[in-house]
């Protein structure tokens, strides 16, 4: 996982709550879901500070935190500015890369969550690009090796003419499939399709009814 960050800290009030749920961040990669061990708000601090910090004041100087010691943020936002995100498999192919505007995220409750906006991103197979995307949000989770984009995401694929538009779509590499809900509409040259939902997979190569 790669990043190109600009960090900016905003104070917030404890309860404002994130919208679209978020991106949670480790080590590891990014994840939908949300942990609460203090450790994580400090990978995600680590994370993004490839550039300094801009913050509006400086906080008072602490002693180090001694091994094993909890280490907790005030709530606040985040804002890393054009990043660029990526997973690579045990193999070291990658499975996805996704650029943003912006990657704005928050801790609360010593909780970190994060959303990208307008998003480009790219979905592979065996190492090679099959589809581009371009979507408003996106999250990834690099646990379960799923991206998810909404709001009016377009998709093309890059070995045929497919086109593909919805309002959310959940690309699941393990499984090769693309569920899209919301108004889908898929076009194979001439022929047109328009459901609720649909099932694809990556290279909009085939199609499934949704269950």
């Amino acid at each position: 996982m790669f990043l190109k960050p600009f960090l900016c800290k905003r104070s917030r009030p404890a309860s404002a709550t994130a919208r679209e749920g978020g991106l949670c961040l480790h080590r590891n990669g990014f994840s939908r879901v949300s942990f609460k061990a203090p450790i994580g708000i400090v990978c995600l601090i680590c994370l993004f500070a490839c550039q300094p910090a801009r913050e509006v004041a400086a906080p008072p100087a602490t002693e180090p935190p001694r091994n094993g010691a909890s280490v907790s943020l005030p709530d606040a936002r985040y804002e890393v500015v054009k990043p660029t995100l990526e997973q690579q498999d045990e193999q070291g192919r990658t499975l996805w890369k996704l650029e943003a505007h912006s990657l704005q995220a928050e801790t609360q409750s010593e909780k970190a969550q994060g959303v990208l906006v307008q998003v480009k991103g790219w979905l592979y197979r065996e190492g090679k690009p099959v589809l581009e995307f371009r979507a408003p949000y996106a999250r990834a989770n690099a646990d379960t090796r799923e991206v998810e984009a909404w709001g009016n995401v377009v998709a093309t694929s890059k070995t045929n003419d497919a086109r593909l538009e919805a309002g959310r779509i959940l690309w699941k590499a393990r499984a090769d499939r693309i569920i899209a809900r919301e108004g889908v509409y898929l076009k194979w040259g001439a022929f047109e399709l328009r459901e609720r939902a649909l099932h694809v997979d990556t290279a909009l190569e085939k199609v499934w009814g949704a269950p």
